[in-house]
């Protein structure tokens, strides 16, 4: 067993890293598609992932010298199908009944039919497919393994892989089998997407969490704006001018410039538009309560611009890197303590605001609601509080 058990190793310590890599946008859209973070389907990908990885390395690692590999490969190709029944017996013969249960050549069989169990119920419970359409993708992953062995890992490896093997379809059909038939009991503690569906727009209350998602929502949002900004003001000069070295980095001019446009397109704008709520905290279904029901385009461009242009500045000024000297080194350095005392106390002012506001709302006297209740979709006053 021991020859079989790296492979999982691989797949907890690879698929735990690529989760909490791709957390963030696994949490944005169980926000959106059903109007709330579940924690079993949060679970529920953690072990996808793991899965996946795992499912990797037991059918294409480790991966072999090309040379050697190709000069004693042979049989690459295995179309007869119950060889693997006649082989066991063959490599079996004499053994008593423990010997050939824990032989090589059963548990090869056996562990292809396991391997695949995962992901029938993955399949019927996680991605709600019905029995039929589980069993079916197992047997078209199970396929397009053999496939992948087949061609070389189409084409990197000059011959064939591994063994192309039809009885590794059928048994990695049966796993798939298995496991969609056994999915509603195993992952019974799952919710199906269906009933998360149905309450998508069901107000809720609004969480510490939630509120701090949505700053970082936005702060992704700063990052992106700046960067593409960056993209558009910096790379045509350098392609332009042959600049190398520390001359590819932006210029003053060029900063103010990234900075002004990530403001007008993450701040300016979606104050002004609709609810006046933050690029985050719409994602987060999120919402000002103006005091006067819409709230004054000054009072919308304060709350929005408090916190977020502070940060934009320290962000956008970081991008100066060795040309900041003299007074612009000294404005610079400026900056970004206060962006960082005010980024601060945004944060952790949001456990102790009323509505866990947080700072802008709190000083502009604005109350926050969840976008989706009754109120808001009927457009009726506002119920806002003035206390900060």
């Amino acid at each position: 067993m021991s020859g079989w058990t790296w492979q999982a190793w691989i797949g907890l310590v690879g698929g735990t890293a690529i989760f909490f890599a791709v957390l963030g946008p696994i949490l944005l859209v169980q926000t959106r598609r059903y109007g709330q973070m579940s924690l079993p389907r949060v679970l529920g990908a953690a072990g996808v992932s793991i899965y996946a990885v795992a499912l990797v390395a037991y059918t294409l690692l480790p991966l072999p010298d090309e040379r050697a590999n190709c000069a004693t490969a042979h049989g690459a190709l295995e179309l007869v199908p119950g060889h693997s029944i006649a082989d066991v017996a063959r490599e079996t013969a004499g053994f008593s009944v423990l010997s050939t249960l824990t032989s090589h050549a059963f548990l090869q069989v056996v562990l292809n039919v396991v391997l695949f169990v995962p992901f029938g119920a993955i399949a019927r419970r996680y991605w709600s497919r019905g029995l039929g359409s589980s069993i079916l993708l197992g047997a078209l992953v199970s396929v397009l393994i053999e496939a992948t062995q087949y061609t070389g890992i189409w084409g990197l490896y000059e011959c064939a892989y591994r063994v192309a093997d039809v009885d590794d379809v059928i048994t990695n059909t049966l796993g798939a089998a298995v496991g969609a038939l056994i999915a509603p009991i195993v992952l019974g503690w799952m919710p199906s997407t269906r009933v998360l569906r149905a309450s998508r727009d069901r107000a809720r209350p609004i969480t510490v969490w939630r509120r701090w998602f949505a700053m970082v929502l936005d702060a992704v949002a700063v990052q992106v704006s700046i960067t593409v900004l960056s993209l558009v003001f910096v790379v045509p000069r350098v392609l332009l001018t042959g600049a190398t070295g520390p001359d590819n980095d932006p210029t003053l001019p060029e900063v103010l410039s990234i900075g002004a446009g990530t403001v007008i397109l993450v701040v300016v704008l979606p104050a002004l538009i609709g609810s006046g709520a933050s690029l985050g905290q719409r994602l987060v279904w999120l919402q000002p309560e103006w005091p006067d029901g819409r709230g004054s385009v000054a009072r919308r461009l304060y709350r929005a611009s408090l916190v977020a242009v502070p940060y934009i500045a320290t962000t956008s000024v970081g991008q100066l890197s060795g040309r900041a000297e003299g007074l612009t080194q000294t404005v610079s350095g400026a900056v970004a303590l206060l962006s960082l005392i005010i980024v601060t106390t945004a944060v952790v002012s949001v456990p102790f605001t009323r509505q866990h506001r947080g700072l802008s709302f709190a000083v502009t006297g604005t109350g926050l609601r969840d976008a989706r209740s009754a109120a808001v979709q009927a457009g009726s006053p506002s119920r806002a509080t003035h206390d900060a």
